[in-house]
């Protein structure tokens, strides 16, 4: 069907017109833009050495910071404290998203009791670090681990681990970390 001529310049200058108005349109305000997601989050746990009723070890303080570890340890044990200063927590283990400790430190947990011994510290990992775990340093006396994965499969590990396999890479639901002699 054909459409008149007198019909096509005012039709045309009204979608300019309109194209105009939205392309001139302002942004959304910076209050309703999301904010950046950094790309590197540092998290620390701080336990308590004694078990609860429960047998895990109490989780005294816990948090992320996108700028360091030092201050993801500090907003973890509710203190203010730069680098320089003496946590007064004992780092216990870090866990890696990939193996041979690479892809960056999922989680960091310090004791409030000093390194392990023995009895060590018992916890469990939240979903979102459990399921990415591949491998594990131990630190201050901790050079064993005992692993439950996601699976209700356990076994004991000497630490270092640079490489978590079978029913335990990307599923560690919880842990023990102890001294073995």
């Amino acid at each position: 069907m054909r459409r008149p001529r007198r019909y096509t310049a005012p039709v045309l200058a009204a979608c300019l017109a309109l194209a105009g108005a939205v392309a001139a349109a302002p942004a959304a305000p910076a209050a309703l833009r999301p904010l950046p997601v950094p790309e590197v989050q540092y998290c620390a746990a701080v336990l308590g050495h004694l078990p609860g009723a429960d047998g895990y070890s109490p989780m005294l303080g816990q948090a992320c910071s996108p700028d360091s570890r030092a201050d993801a340890l500090a907003r973890a044990g509710g203190r203010t404290r730069t680098a320089e200063q003496p946590a007064g927590d004992t780092l216990l283990l870090e866990e890696y998203k990939d193996v041979d400790y690479r892809g960056g430190i999922l989680y960091s947990f310090y004791g409030n009791g000093g390194g392990c011994d023995g009895t060590g510290y018992h916890l469990v990992n939240y979903i979102g670090v459990a399921l990415n775990v591949s491998s594990m340093i131990g630190y201050n006396n901790c050079n064993a681990v005992h692993l439950w994965s996601t699976l209700s499969v356990e076994a004991t590990f000497d630490l270092p681990l640079p490489r978590l396999n079978g029913y335990f890479n990307d599923s560690v639901r919880e842990l023990q970390v102890f001294h073995r002699d």
